[in-house]
């Protein structure tokens, strides 16, 4: 029996109407993550966190390090490595 002609086709139909709205909920989730701030690679947007609230404009890397440190925001042997780049950093002309 083929149900007026539509037996063969009401697959492929359904297949493409689930395709269609499986493509839109990734299309909104992709939109949502590029457009909010803080969501995705975690660079779009202002810095957050204590470092970022606290931190004074002006200060140079020696003092924010000093800082994040401080606060346990990074443990000691983060704190030295980033110490000898920065230093290592500074001897580059």
């Amino acid at each position: 029996m083929m149900y007026g002609g539509f037996a063969h086709g009401a697959g492929l139909f359904m297949l493409l109407v689930g395709l269609f709205w499986l493509a839109l909920l990734v299309l909104i989730v992709w939109l949502v993550v590029k457009v909010w701030p803080g969501l995705g690679t975690g660079h779009a947007g202002p810095p957050s966190g204590p470092a970022a609230a606290s931190a004074p404009s002006g200060e140079s890397p020696e003092q924010i390090l000093d800082r994040m440190f401080a606060i346990g925001e990074i443990d000691e042997a983060t704190y030295r490595a980033r110490r000898t780049a920065i230093a290592e950093m500074k001897q580059q002309p």
